[in-house]
């Protein structure tokens, strides 16, 4: 929790890479996993569609729904809202859905400013699919705004779950089983969310860091940060129930509250492929100020994504948006190659709730006030191998956030951080920074608990590994900030935990 300093710029980086040291802490994570011990850094390798185990589908033998075939013809300077409805619920009403392409062209969307009216996906196996997303592609264009609006929304018609059962011991972070009071209602193959809220499990996650009451979302019989784990259960042996994927934070029982384990319904099987979005918000007369009004921050928004498992978007573009992709309790998801562009809008990818969102190979250019994010009880989000431009805010949005992973990251800054004051702290414990390559213009001190300032850091004891910067950066309150302008290996600490637990290869000793 000292204060550090980093004195080495990025120019020195390709000769500190010769040199490369393994890092401490993928040691000591290698060791924990073939001791069965716990280890310091959380195991992220459980993100993306099917958790990276599958590669992305090829799509081929699926059943084409062609948007013109029900009335969607590009450059017509007609609006297509309904006739690409209508495409969506005919690859609906077939057995194992199918996919909605659109050929190449520019197709309108938004006639009007309503924002409840959408384009709806309530069922699984649809995908949204264009003839690519450069100039000679399929535009998607918002023409008028539809404040807090996202024109494509994938949502199952029921979202909420039902109590199943409850989880009656401690168990520990980075373990996969607990003890429940009855596990009839529960089986194998099920996916489950982990439950909880209350002031006193709260104080003792934290502890013994300060709580302002001015997050007041934090305290009270009905307050508490929100615990929302979606698991699947690989294993019941009497009452005790045996998780494919691992919990991420110590489960404490309390008097003031349950560790309840409910249903989780999502769609499956749905993606996005080759299209580029885009919106009127490049004409709109005023430059992007961050929240200076709802038109700034939630004008035209593309894609709503909630209560999705084993879902993607790949090979998409989104332009001169206010907000691109918002994702909320998704499962086993996968956002790569994928890039944002054009006039700068509110925030580019935001992964609220949820467990185990990956976004890969992706590129944000400054075209949102944040580069990719998260919020409000998301779990085992990875960021890796993407770039931010200078000055580009990564998005940690309260609502206490725990175990995410920027890793290899290049470019982005962490202050101006988003979200209303009574929903601090930003994030909760295993926040990593791995071989985060930081980019600004000017000097920057960051402290990650600092409870006397409105508008900066409460980020609980973040773990940096590998931190270089092209200015002077300086630190309080980490957890543990490891070989500070030296890049470490291995190089992506998702892929050499990937590696490891799929084929028991360690990336770091790998030649």
């Amino acid at each position: 929790m000292k204060r550090s300093m980093l004195i080495f710029p990025l120019l020195c980086m390709a000769i500190v890479g010769k040199s490369q040291q393994i890092s401490p802490l993928w040691t000591d994570f290698v060791t924990a996993k073939q001791q069965g011990t716990t280890p310091i850094l959380p195991d992220f390798s459980y993100a993306g569609y099917h958790w990276s185990e599958k590669e992305l589908p090829s799509l081929t033998g699926k059943k084409v729904f062609k948007v013109a075939d029900y009335g969607a013809i590009p450059n017509d300077e007609l609006f297509d809202d309904a006739s690409i409805q209508k495409a969506v619920d005919a690859a609906e009403a077939n057995p194992g859905g199918g996919i909605v392409f659109f050929e190449p062209g520019k197709y309108l969307v938004a006639p009007d400013g309503d924002a409840k009216k959408q384009i709806r996906i309530s069922k699984s196996g649809i995908i949204l699919k264009g003839s690519g997303s450069g100039t000679a592609g399929t535009e998607i264009y918002q023409a008028n705004m539809r404040i807090h609006g996202r024109q494509f929304l994938f949502q199952p018609e029921v979202v909420s779950g039902k109590k199943l059962t409850t989880i009656v011991a401690d168990a520990g972070r980075e373990t996969f089983a607990v003890n429940v009071q009855d596990a009839s209602k529960l089986k194998v193959g099920q996916d489950v969310v982990i439950r909880h809220r209350s002031e006193e499990f709260t104080r003792l996650y934290f502890a013994p860091l300060d709580l302002r009451p001015q997050w007041s979302r934090l305290f009270g019989d009905k307050g508490g940060m929100q615990i929302y784990e979606i698991h699947t259960i690989a294993k019941i042996a009497g009452n005790q129930v045996v998780f494919k994927n691992p919990v991420h934070l110590d489960i404490k029982l309390v008097k003031s509250g349950t560790w309840d384990i409910e249903s989780y319904n999502s769609l499956s099987e749905c993606g996005i492929e080759d299209l580029r979005f885009s919106s009127n918000w490049k004409n709109y007369p005023e430059e992007f100020v961050h929240h200076k009004n709802e038109i700034h921050d939630y004008a035209y928004e593309a894609v709503g994504m909630e209560y999705l498992k084993d879902s993607w978007i790949r090979n998409c573009e989104f332009h001169d948006l206010n907000e691109g992709v918002f994702i909320r309790s998704g499962y086993r998801m996968t956002i790569e190659n994928t890039h944002f562009r054009g006039k700068k809008g509110h925030a580019s990818i935001h992964a609220r709730a949820g467990y185990g969102v990956l976004v890969k190979n992706c590129s944000f250019n400054g075209a949102q006030h944040h580069g990719a994010g998260t919020g409000y009880s998301a779990v085992g989000t990875v960021i890796t191998n993407c770039s931010l431009g200078v000055d580009q805010n990564i998005d940690i949005h309260s609502g206490q956030p725990y175990a995410t992973l920027y890793d290899n990251v290049e470019g982005g800054v962490f202050y101006n951080l988003g979200g209303p004051e009574p929903g601090y702290p930003h994030h909760g414990k295993e926040l990593v920074l791995w071989n985060f390559q930081h980019k600004s213009v000017k000097d920057q001190h960051y402290d990650f608990w600092d409870s006397s300032r409105r508008r900066n850091y409460t980020i609980a004891l973040p773990i940096l590994v590998g931190f270089t910067a092209d200015k002077v950066v300086t630190f309080d309150h980490t957890g543990i900030n490891e070989s500070q302008g030296k890049r470490v290996l291995p190089a992506s600490l998702f892929e050499a935990q990937l590696q490891l637990r799929l084929k028991g290869i360690d990336l770091a000793k790998a030649k």
